[in-house]
């Protein structure tokens, strides 16, 4: 993933957490955050970002940004796969 498209991703999910942008890093913890709109804003923001779904129960199970983004490229790469 390009560099750029991860810091304006992390950025902008920063809002969806309704956090300080300046905190949200990879190591930024999820498990308490989810809630349904985290999970429509995230789902909605991954797929306008990277052109990508990826399941809701697969992105709740995420604890940090930084496995948010291994769920983006596992499905980046079945999408190009053509799984």
């Amino acid at each position: 993933m390009d560099a750029e498209v991860v810091r304006s991703f992390i950025t902008r999910l920063a809002d969806v957490f309704e956090a300080d942008p300046s905190t949200v890093q990879p190591d930024f913890p999820l498990e308490e955050r989810w809630d349904s709109v985290a999970v429509l804003g995230t789902i909605a923001l991954i797929d306008e970002q990277f052109g990508v779904t990826v399941p809701s129960d697969e992105l709740t199970h995420c604890a940090s940004v930084a496995e948010v983004l291994a769920l983006v490229g596992r499905s980046i790469d079945q999408r190009s796969s053509g799984r």
